[in-house]
């Protein structure tokens, strides 16, 4: 003879709805400073300073920020980075002018 397997689909029946809310709101007062302990500590200190540069005749924006550019960054972004840290509206440059330039920096 073949065993016939029966699937039984299992209902779960709520019989104190009240007693489900403060489980599940236990659950997550409890589950929560884990997930943000774990997901909201970084793995490095990072450290933005800046440095002075001189402007010299022939420099722009652009070749300075090409200079100083971080990895994995655009260099638009770097240049308005600049630019904000300068107060400058354009990216008109005077030379014998200094400008603050950002530089990200990891602390262990």
């Amino acid at each position: 003879m073949n065993k016939i397997h029966k699937t039984y689909n299992k209902r779960i029946r709520v019989i104190n709805r009240a007693r489900l809310i403060i489980f599940i709101t236990i659950l997550l007062i409890l589950i929560y400073p884990a997930i943000m302990f774990a997901v909201g500590k970084p793995s490095n200190n990072i450290q933005e300073t800046y440095i002075k540069v001189y402007i010299e005749p022939g420099d722009t924006l652009w070749s300075i920020a090409k200079t100083y550019l971080p990895s994995r960054t655009d260099i638009r972004d770097y240049i308005h980075s600049i630019k904000k840290a300068n107060q400058l509206d354009s990216s008109l440059i005077r030379e014998g002018d200094y400008i603050l330039v950002p530089v990200t920096t990891i602390q262990p």
